[in-house]
This record gives C-alpha cells, structure tokens and sequence, in this order.
C-alpha cells in the first residue's frame, strides 16, 4: 500500500509530521481527518528525501528560490485556514516551519500583528517588499467576504502558474545564453590575443592589407588599448538607465519596441495578457470593485504598456465605458483577448471569461517560447559562424596576399 508523509495539526495546536498508509492522497486526509488532525500537507513518501526531520530539516537544507518558497507558504496558509485553523495558530506553524529564512522571520512578525488585532491584509500589507498590493488587495476582499481560504488558494494558484511561466521562460533560455556567452568570450579572445599576432606580422611585412582586415585589426587595436574604458562606460551607462528607468520614460520606450518585434513581442504580449486574465480573474472572484481591481492588476503587470493600457482602462471604466472598449483603445491585447472579455461582460460571466482566456493562453505562451527559443538558437549560431569566419577569412587573405608579393 502507497505511504504518504504527512505534516497536521491537532486540536492542541501541536503539529505532528509523521507517515501514514493509504491508498490515495484523498484516504490520508480522511484518516488524519478521523483521527482530528488537520493536514497541512501530505506528499507520496517516496517524493521527498528521506531525512529525518521531514518535511522542516529537509527543506532548510536545501533553501528554495524565494518565489518558490513565497508560493509554498501561501499554499500551505491556505490549507490551514481551509482546515479550521487559526490565522494566529497557522502563522506560528509558518514561522517554525517555513523553509525560508526570511518569509519565517515574516511570518513571525505577522503573527505578532494579528494577536494586536490587526486583519491578515494588514499584516501582509507592512512587507511591501515581501507582498504586492494585489496580494493584500486579495486577502483584504477575502477577509471582508469571510473566503480567505478561498483568496489565499485563488493567489497560490495565480503564483503557481506565474512561477511556472518564469522558469519554463529561463529554462528555455539557458542554452542560447551559454551559447551568447561562449561566442563572446571566443570574440574577445581573438580580438585580444589572435589578431594582434598577426598585426604585428603584417607590420613587419609592410604590406597593404585588405579593407576587411584593417577594419578587423582596426577594432581588435581599440579593443587592447581602450577595452577598459569600454567596460567602465557600459558600466557607467548601465547604471544611469537603471536609475533612471522610469524617470524618463525608457522602460516605457523600450518595452514599446520589445512588442514590436516580430517573435519576442508576441511572447511578450502572451505572458503579459496571461498574467492580466489570472489578476483581474483572482480579484473580481472575490468581490473586489472592477475599477479597484483594474488598479491592483496593473500594479501587477511586467510591460510598462500594458501597465499604462490598464491605468488608462480604469480611468474609462469609472467614466462608465465596458471594460473591453477600455482594453481596445491600447492596441496591446490580442483580439481573441478583448472578444473574450466583451462576451463576459454582455452575458455577466466576467470572471469566467477571465479564467478561460487565461487558461487557453497558457498553452499558447509556452507554444510561443518554444518558437522564440527554436528561432533563437540556430539564429545565433549563423551569426556567430558569420562573425568568425569574417575575422578569419579577413587574416587568411591579408596573409594570402603577403605570400603573393613574397613570390
């Protein structure tokens, strides 16, 4: 019979983690229901390292990402308050359990909040840097619904998929940033150490060389006598547009042209309608007024256009326009977007036809990264080939030259 591992909490507020015999998750749940426990979590034994100490010690020893660790403490808090358990009582497990240092020492303060008697939202709401205004805008409506178990699993699952999303975008993009990598170094190297072999030969032989290779040494001169300048002036320019990022307007500018691009700007313009569809959908779920949601979910939004697409969309739906004329006036959501929308509004079913643009633009999102990623790496090797192979042929046929005159 399967074994899963479990960890619960009694009516005591002990917490227990132990294993238990079951054939399926469900049946664990209910056994430990029988026995007045509340599951927190149940995992198949054989998915988690065997250590003693599981599931605490495990995961301190091999600290997650602090998004991954961020959905797992949402998850977990919404499974507790779905058991019946105390926001005081689930904070305090949270905060001897998380496997992030950090979000324990969050939890920890938020528990200390709430026995002061403030909300869930407000305790959130005092780690700006920890959670956005649309996750205590979230737990603020679900409190004030009496659904905050609801809220809290509406954000895990909109963090799930967010979080998936940036890794399936960084797994895709391991190989072409190897690939960049290794062609750069291989450039500076020739630049640095090959060709000026050669340029003190051609000197020595006092011979014209060919317009590519004087262009070729050329470059490979300034790169040895002012690649340290270079560096410092990227650098220098580097830091000046990131703090100057959104003072005039650069993000704005650049992310404008990002859509533009023909295989980018649609992966661009899919993970940004996903990530729209998931944060206005977990927010009117749970009663939030649609211009406040409308604020929240551009708050929420990584493109600077669509943040401003959505901003501007607000100010229209207070000035009593639908939500989908709104959308349409910013040109940056794809049509099958704005009709889905349309439809929600005229039949009432807005939430609905959020939730279904966001799911059937999921598999369009990670189909387009594909795409991106199947036209990105054979793009980069034909430029790297192209580039050698300049340098190269330019040398050979200088040296081809020197022969010839040789003779």
């Amino acid at each position: 019979m399967p074994r899963f591992r479990y960890r619960a909490v009694g009516n005591d507020g002990a917490v227990s983690e132990d294993v238990i015999d079951a054939p399926d998750r469900e049946a664990a749940i209910s056994q430990l229901r029988r026995t007045e426990r509340r599951p927190v979590e149940v995992v198949p034994d054989d998915e988690v390292p065997h250590v003693a100490g599981w599931p605490s010690r495990a995961r301190r020893k091999v600290r997650p990402s602090s998004r991954e660790a961020h959905v797992r403490f949402t998850r977990e808090l919404a499974t507790m308050i779905a058991a019946d358990v105390s926001v005081d009582r689930a904070l305090e497990v949270l905060a001897q359990s998380a496997g992030n240092n950090a979000l324990a020492d969050v939890a920890g303060t938020m528990r200390a909040r709430v026995r002061e008697g403030q909300s869930l939202a407000q305790a959130a709401a005092a780690h700006p840097n920890v959670f956005s205004p649309f996750y205590c805008a979230t737990l603020r409506a679900g409190e004030a619904g009496g659904r905050l178990a609801e809220a809290l699993a509406s954000l895990a699952r909109y963090q799930e998929r967010m979080a998936h999303l940036v890794n399936a975008v960084q797994s895709a993009l391991i190989y072409p940033t190897l690939l960049a990598l290794a062609a750069l170094v291989s450039l500076v190297v020739l630049l640095v150490y090959v060709v000026p072999q050669f340029d003190q030969l051609f000197r020595e032989a006092a011979a014209t060389m060919p317009w590519g290779t004087r262009a070729v040494v050329g470059v490979s001169r300034i790169t040895v006598d002012y690649g340290w300048l270079i560096l410092l002036v990227g650098l220098g320019l580097w830091l000046y547009l990131r703090m100057n990022w959104r003072r005039f307007g650069i993000r704005s500018w650049l992310d404008r042209k990002v859509l533009g691009l023909p295989v980018v700007g649609d992966v661009v313009r899919r993970l940004e309608t996903e990530r729209f569809a998931h944060a206005l959908g977990a927010l009117l779920q749970n009663d939030v007024l649609l211009p406040d949601a409308l604020a929240l979910t551009a708050d929420s939004a990584r493109s600077a256009v669509f943040a401003e697409t959505v901003r501007r969309s607000t100010d229209a739906v207070k000035g009593g326009s639908t939500l989908a004329a709104a959308l349409a006036r910013g040109s940056v959501f794809p049509a099958v977007a704005l009709e889905l929308v349309r439809v929600g509004e005229e039949g009432g079913r807005l939430v609905e036809m959020l939730d279904r643009l966001a799911t059937s633009n999921a598999a369009e999102t990670e189909t387009a990264i594909k795409r991106f990623v199947a036209i990105l790496e054979p793009s980069l090797i034909v430029v790297i080939g192209v580039v050698v192979g300049a340098i190269i042929l330019s040398l050979v046929s200088a040296i081809a030259g020197i022969n010839a005159l040789a003779f």
